[in-house]
């Protein structure tokens, strides 16, 4: 097969400072004037900023099971200005979150640089993520999503750039590490980008032992420490975060709301009053939407395994023992292909009848127009053409590894929400891969219109 196509891979370097300087007004104005994240702090992004001020204020600790809930990425990274400014400044954690943000808009523009055939597609790819309202809007809350789209753009920049010239291993190793921290399940990315090489490192003479070593190291540091924390705080392993039990029983049993008491009598008591809101409770609005919203007899209806949309147990709410006897009863009830159908509902999801959130809730005549708006722009002239050069990357990876690296990150996302649930928050990380799949598929598109008519 023949080498991959030279392209110019150089950025335009007043494209680049513009896009960047828009970019860091537009999110910053966002955090700091028209959507302060600290004015909205609830539900998950209260517990960040509890478990942020808790780690900013007095330290690491032992022991402690709830601060194994969820990945220590987020919360950890949001304490940094906290421990610096003070544990109310809010606003210094905006700035960080806002700048975040921002440096995602050139990493898209200098990804679409090295990997799209012609440079005015790199340029509409750094125009899109500039004003991809979803990205904007998820700065102006203390979630992972800002995070992870950063670090794992910084990840997959780093790592085109390895397969393509040997050059910034040693950037892609630690933001890679960073983007695990954030979210574990970035692993499958790495793991398949790892195979890539694999099946096409003859024709990535770049990429040495050296090279892997750089990239491979901070990410098995990242991961030695994350087991390490996770049985120190549960008392035993391996595992890295315990809400993936829970999220995967409703994946596989398609519940809407999880509750956990700590005694028979309080369970009991809960389903006379049929109270879905006491206990350790955890729900997933996607699910209840999908339920209000299609009948039981359609396929992509949500049908829950148990017949019930709330599962009750006695213990804790991440405890694994419980959750894998669940998804058992689970499995028994519906069978192989009914799991395989609830596959394909939960991924979906990141397209689909589930609506954006936290947007639903506060400031929901404001701003949940917008992301409503966006929603379907992705769904009407996105979400195609980015799944067909998602297939196309794959097929010609052993011509365009680079390219082929992108499409793994849809690859990513869809097979994880695959077996737990899909989102459109969760999915919004990765739009600009989206984005720069799509362009590339329209612009190559045009041009063979324009051939085929000249």
């Amino acid at each position: 097969m023949a080498a991959e196509p030279r392209i110019e891979r150089e950025p335009n370097q007043r494209f680049l400072a513009a896009l960047l300087l828009l970019a860091v007004v537009t999110r910053l104005a966002w955090v700091l004037w028209v959507h302060p994240p600290d004015d909205y702090v609830f539900s998950d992004m209260r517990k960040y900023v509890e478990r942020a001020q808790r780690l900013a204020s007095i330290g690491t600790e032992s022991g402690i099971r709830e601060l194994a809930w969820q990945a220590f990425g987020t919360h950890a990274l949001l304490a940094l200005p906290l421990r610096v400014f003070g544990t109310t400044n809010l606003t210094s954690a905006a700035i960080l979150w806002g700048s975040m943000a921002a440096g995602a808009v050139p990493l898209s523009y200098l990804l679409a640089r090295r990997v799209c055939m012609r440079h005015e597609t790199a340029y509409a790819v750094g125009i899109g993520t500039l004003l991809w309202h979803p990205n904007l809007s998820n700065s102006g809350y203390f979630l992972s999503e800002t995070p992870f789209l950063f670090f794992q753009l910084w990840s997959t920049y780093g790592l085109v750039c390895t397969f393509q010239d040997g050059r910034r291993a040693m950037q892609a190793g630690v933001a890679s590490a960073f983007a695990f921290a954030v979210r574990p399940q970035s692993a499958l990315f790495f793991g398949l980008a790892g195979l890539l090489w694999f099946v096409h490192r003859r024709k990535l003479p770049h990429v040495r032992l050296g090279h892997l070593l750089r990239i491979g190291l901070p990410l098995l540091a990242m991961l030695a420490f994350s087991l390490w924390r996770f049985e120190r705080h549960t008392g035993y392993g391996p595992g890295i975060a315990e809400n993936v039990n829970m999220n995967l029983t409703a994946g596989r049993c398609h519940n809407i709301v999880t509750q956990a008491f700590p005694t028979q009598a309080r369970l009991e008591q809960s389903e006379r009053e049929g109270n879905t809101r006491d206990g350790r409770r955890v729900s997933l609005p996607e699910y209840r939407v999908l339920a209000h919203v299609l009948p039981d007899d359609h396929f992509f209806a949500l049908r829950p395994a148990l017949a019930s949309e709330t599962i009750r147990f006695v213990g804790y709410i991440g405890d694994p023992e419980v959750h894998r006897e669940i998804r058992w009863r689970c499995y028994e009830h519906t069978g192989w292909l009914e799991q395989v159908r609830y596959s394909l509902v939960n991924a979906s999801l990141l397209w689909f009848v589930s609506y954006p959130w936290p947007e639903a809730e506060r400031g929901r005549g404001t701003f949940f127009p917008a992301i409503e708006m966006y929603r379907h722009l992705f769904q009407v002239f996105i979400l195609f053409p980015s799944l067909v050069g998602m297939g196309i990357g794959l097929a010609s990876a052993g011509r365009r590894p680079a390219m082929a690296l992108v499409a793994l990150q849809l690859v990513t996302s869809i097979a994880v929400a695959a077996i737990f649930f899909g989102e459109i928050r969760l999915r919004t990380p990765y739009d600009p891969y989206s984005i720069l799949l799509a362009a590339e598929i329209m612009a190559t598109a045009w041009l063979f219109t324009r051939r085929e008519r000249s």
